[in-house]
């Protein structure tokens, strides 16, 4: 190829025609030595619309193969490491990177539809599935996704920094759902190609990722059911992705999930993650039994009980403000609530942070319901935690106020509700 490996980072390779065809090369792109030593040689496709270049200046200092070191493993050793950097995973199509800073995530990027910004603000509830299509049908590169949103009215410029913050968390967690690829870290101090700079903190998104794994393998078992078929549905208003138009056409001739994977080639846990977004935009359903028993978008482990939960500490609040607002008005009290909820948020930033309450203080439950979906994992106990704290607050008040003289009736009407949000 016209250059000597041996002699360092980043030489580019002089290809002919024939040899560029043959590696997929499209135009404008060549290949450069990203590293050459022992018996491993390293090259990075460069140029053209090649995204998420690499970090060849710096020290490659790991490879791995996930099917022996597991991305969890690699990433916590690199967390406890305190190292700084860039990692970068492949397997087939699939290219997701991860920048470290001290060991901490600060960024992360993709090159999966399932992981574009508008399909992670969509399985969050930030916006709906028509506002995405309406989204996609007026933006055009290089505009920002994002910048598009904020202009339309659909996301505040703060809604839309939670929305990237959850697309890079979700990126990170995605990871964990590979059992195969390659990983590479380079180390040095790397800055992402984005004005978004977050500090995340590596060990939870770790478990999380786990037990997002666990929630998939779960899902690959509903779906490998016999009585259950994959059925396309809506094909319109949507750039896909290979994968997603590849496993779409499959279902014209094959609608069981072990037989979608046979015929796309895609591993179980890669195909039920794409079908897990194909169904949220409508573009296929999971049925059992036939199209008289649709089982639908999955569903939140455990959404129904988590709504119930949230309800019932809404519920809670309300009885338990109302009393002070009927003795001191519905500003005080909601001044004061307003204040605590603030507080709360520090450490529940996710349930608890920017939430407007309603006149006297009151918890809207629709918006906390949306909020605790969004949670990756111990939903239920950080509902209990922050939302228990509110009720401890309330109840002390309503113990020590002065112009309520009976608080132990108020308290004695809503034990029915506290026995519930704490069983």
């Amino acid at each position: 190829m016209g250059a000597d490996l041996s002699s360092g980072f980043g030489i580019e390779l002089e290809l002919d025609e024939g040899q560029r065809r043959k590696l997929g090369l499209a135009e404008r792109q060549s290949l450069r030595v990203v590293h050459a030593g022992g018996r491993l040689v390293l090259l990075e496709r460069v140029g053209g619309d090649s995204a998420n270049a690499l970090p060849w200046d710096r020290d490659l200092v790991l490879t791995a193969d996930a099917r022996a070191f597991p991305l969890a493993d690699v990433l916590s050793m690199l967390h406890d490491a305190g190292k700084s950097g860039f990692l970068a995973f492949c397997q087939g199509e699939v290219e997701k990177s991860v920048y470290l800073n001290r060991g901490e995530v600060v960024f992360a990027t993709s090159n999966q539809t399932v992981d574009r910004l508008g399909e992670c603000l969509l399985r969050a509830g930030s916006i709906d599935l028509e506002q995405l299509r309406e989204t996609e049908r007026t933006w055009a590169p290089p505009m920002r996704f994002g910048k598009v949103l904020v202009e339309r009215g659909l996301l505040t410029p703060r809604e839309l920094w939670n929305g990237v913050k959850f697309q890079v968390e979700e990126i990170v967690r995605s990871l964990f759902s590979h059992t195969a690829g390659n990983v590479y870290f380079w180390e040095g101090a790397v800055q992402p190609d984005n004005v978004v700079r977050l500090s995340l903190p590596t060990r939870r998104l770790v478990a999380e990722g786990l037990e997002r794994r666990d929630e998939l393998l779960k899902f690959v078992a509903t779906l490998e059911d016999p009585r259950v078929t994959v059925v396309a549905g809506d094909h319109k208003g949507r750039d896909r992705s290979a994968s997603e138009r590849v496993l779409v056409d499959t279902l014209e001739q094959e609608q069981t999930f072990l037989g979608v994977c046979r015929r796309t080639g895609l591993d179980p846990l890669s195909a039920a993650r794409t079908i897990q977004l194909l169904c949220l935009v409508g573009a296929v359903r999971v049925e059992q039994g036939g199209a008289a028993d649709p089982l639908g978008p999955p569903r939140v482990q455990g959404e129904d009980a988590l709504r119930e939960h949230v309800l019932n500490y809404a519920k809670l609040l309300a009885e338990l403000t109302a009393p002070l607002v009927a003795v001191e008005g519905a500003e005080a009290v909601g001044r004061r609530l307003g204040c605590v909820v603030e507080e709360s948020a520090t450490r529940f930033p996710e349930l608890l942070g920017d939430l407007k309450l309603g006149t006297g203080g009151i918890l809207d439950p629709e918006e906390l319901t949306r909020r605790a979906l969004r949670l990756a994992r111990n939903r239920e106990r950080t509902v209990s935690e922050a939302l228990g704290g509110l009720v401890a607050y309330l109840e002390f008040e309503l113990k020590n106020s002065p112009h309520i003289d009976e608080p132990d009736r108020f308290l004695d009407a809503v034990e029915e509700l506290r026995a519930k949000v704490e069983a």
